[in-house]
């Protein structure tokens, strides 16, 4: 039965419901939804445009950066995407600082303060629980007096106080905070359990997580080689010090090598438990290292942030070799030698790496940083964990075919990614 039109309508009706629809509105509707079709395409490509321009714009300002263009320079798209030269002197700093450059070689230098810089850099590594910046000691821990052992006590408990799980914590920073304050998985969750035991006081007062971690760094396992340097004490602390740590502060002004071996290793350590010295690993790109058993390796999870440095300690793991030295595995993987000697730093640091030496070598003089102040290039590409290409691979083979052309040996080049096997080998990859 074909309802009856209405009186006040007129036109062509669709008959097959009970209900009479005029065809003209039907063919209205069929253009409206065509219309707005249309206009959803325009509003993507509008957004892919959008997202395209921005892309362009952003490797204008890495550029820009690079170049340590000034304000007044800048191309007229990037003033106009930036408004202001305060937005262009933050961009700066903020890229500096996610790149881990050091203040006296970078951009960064002329758009803001010394202590300015490092203040903000502590405060972004903090808020990403990441690693300490070992590099930049001789300004973070002698001037600034921020050791490793307070920088990740405050790691700690900036994830306690936020109530984020251990595995929140990245892989790296969790073994270093693990070496210098024996705080691990389940010592974390066993202060959390305290906290929480408090019930009301602990909503109130987060600093009880504070109270409950360590006072004094942990016992650390220190080479020979290692440089041993002071920090920026007070009058007050110089009064307090024995004969004996006195003469040993004296002789690391005077003498130019400062090795540990050198050292009453119970006076260092005294020291270095009360703050007032910490070690520097010097890596030369001459040295050759050996990748040991990762004992002591936190899976947690990867960065979410940036880190120069600890993306290439996966590729350091996957490619290194003790018949290479630290320029030719920084040839093989691409990447800046002072970024690779930074990471090798490190991985000693953590016994996950073995030096090799000569009887020269321990006595080399370590009083002057092995990782200059541009420690760190401003290179993106550059700090990406993949491996070589066949090209330098190849002319890393040639340089050294002159020395083995008569021994008959023959030479096998592998191409790995080194992201992918990094992950097989730290267990990151779950099933499912």
């Amino acid at each position: 039965m074909t309802a009856s039109p209405s009186p006040l309508s007129s036109g062509v009706y669709w008959a097959g419901s009970e209900t009479a629809v005029p065809l003209a509105l039907l063919d209205r509707g069929g253009k409206k939804n065509k219309r707005e079709a249309g206009r959803s395409s325009r509003g993507e490509d509008r957004r892919m445009q959008q997202q395209m321009a921005a892309t362009v714009e952003e490797q204008m300002m890495v550029k820009a950066i690079r170049e340590e263009s000034s304000w007044e320079v800048l191309p007229k798209r990037i003033q106009a995407a930036l408004v202001s030269k305060e937005e262009w002197h933050r961009r700066v700093v903020n890229y500096c600082i996610r790149k881990r450059l050091p203040w006296s070689s970078c951009f960064a230098r002329k758009v803001c303060k010394e202590g300015d810089y490092y203040e903000d850099l502590m405060r972004y590594l903090r808020k990403n629980l990441a690693l300490y910046p070992y590099h930049l000691a001789d300004f973070i821990c002698r001037v600034m007096r921020i050791s490793p052992f307070r920088y990740y006590c405050d790691v700690l408990f900036e994830a306690m106080k936020n109530e984020q799980p251990y595995d929140s914590i990245p892989n790296f920073s969790a073994a270093d905070a693990l070496r210098i304050t024996g705080v691990g998985r389940n010592e974390f969750i066993d202060i959390m359990n305290k906290c929480r035991s408090k019930k009301i006081m602990w909503k109130l007062n987060k600093s009880i997580a504070k109270e409950l971690l360590p006072a004094e760094p942990a016992d650390l396992a220190i080479e020979p080689w290692w440089g041993v340097r002071f920090v920026n004490f007070t009058l007050e602390e110089f009064k307090k010090l024995s004969e004996d740590e006195t003469s040993a502060i004296d002789k690391i002004c005077k003498e130019e090598v400062n090795s540990y071996v050198l050292f009453d290793p119970e006076v260092v350590r005294g020291l270095y438990r009360r703050g007032m010295v910490y070690f520097d690993v010097p890596v030369y790109p001459d040295d050759r290292f050996r990748v040991s058993r990762l004992e002591g390796f936190v899976s947690n999870k990867d960065q979410s942030y940036e880190d120069p440095i600890e993306e290439l300690l996966y590729a350091v793991f996957v490619v290194s070799s003790e018949n290479a030295t630290v320029a030719e595995l920084a040839t093989t993987l691409q990447v800046d030698l002072y970024q690779l000697q930074a990471a090798a730093s490190f991985a000693c640091r953590l016994g996950w790496a073995v030096k090799l030496l000569d009887t020269d070598s321990v006595l080399r003089d370590s009083s002057t940083p092995a990782l200059s102040n541009n420690i760190l290039s401003d290179e993106v590409e550059s700090s990406r964990t993949s491996v070589a290409s066949e090209k330098s691979g190849h002319e890393l083979l040639s340089s050294d075919s002159d020395g083995h052309k008569n021994s008959g040996m023959a030479y096998v080049g592998f191409i790995v990614d080194a992201n992918v096997t990094s992950y097989l080998m730290m267990g990151s990859l779950s099933p499912g």
